[in-house]
Order: C-alpha cells, then sequence, then structure tokens
C-alpha cells in the first residue's frame, strides 16, 4: 500500500509539474501576445508616419517645381530686360554720335 501510496504521491507531483509548466506557458504567450500588439502598433506608427512623409516630400517637390518655374519666368524676364537695356545704349550711342557730329560741325563753324 505504501507503494500505490507513493506512485499516488509522484503522479500528484507530476499533475503539479505539468500545471505549472502549462502556467508558463500560458505567462509566455500572454508575453508573446503583448509584444505582438506593440509590435503591430508600432509599425501602424511607422506606417502613418512614412506617409505623413511621402505626404511633405510631395509637397516639397511641388513647391521646388513652382520655384523653377518662377526662376525660369525671371531668367526670360531678365533676357528682355537685357535686349532692352542693350536696344536703350546702342539708341543711346547714335544719338551721342548725332551730337557730337553736330557740336564738332558747330566748331568748325566759329
Amino acid at each position: 500500500m505504501t507503494e500505490d501510496k507513493n506512485r499516488i504521491n509522484r503522479m500528484e507531483d507530476q499533475l503539479i509539474d505539468m500545471r505549472l509548466a502549462v502556467s508558463a506557458l500560458l505567462e509566455t504567450v500572454t508575453q508573446h501576445q503583448r509584444n505582438f500588439e506593440t509590435i503591430q502598433r508600432n509599425f501602424e506608427t511607422m506606417q502613418r508616419n512614412f506617409e505623413s512623409t511621402n505626404t511633405r516630400i510631395d509637397t516639397i517637390v511641388i513647391e521646388i517645381r513652382d520655384i523653377r518655374t518662377d526662376m525660369q519666368e525671371m531668367r526670360a524676364d531678365m533676357l528682355q530686360m537685357q535686349s532692352e537695356v542693350r536696344g536703350l545704349q546702342t539708341e543711346n550711342r547714335r544719338i551721342l554720335d548725332v551730337l557730337q557730329n553736330r557740336n564738332s560741325e558747330d566748331d568748325s563753324l566759329v
């Protein structure tokens, strides 16, 4: 009978060990579940940040294109102004030539 009692005690010990092992496994599963939820939240946050960054990059690209267009328009305006200034310089030179010729004609008459 003591042998049966020992056997029952060993079975009870094994049952306790199995319950402790199952409890530890459940705790591990719970911890892994929390970790996965944290990873999922971090991933979703990262994804929102990435989408926000892409939106900002798209906005910056559009602004750069607008600036480039403005610069091209300013360059065209500058080229037109340069052309007009050259024309005025040429006209001024002609006027000076005419005035200088008149002055030299007037000097020869005196």
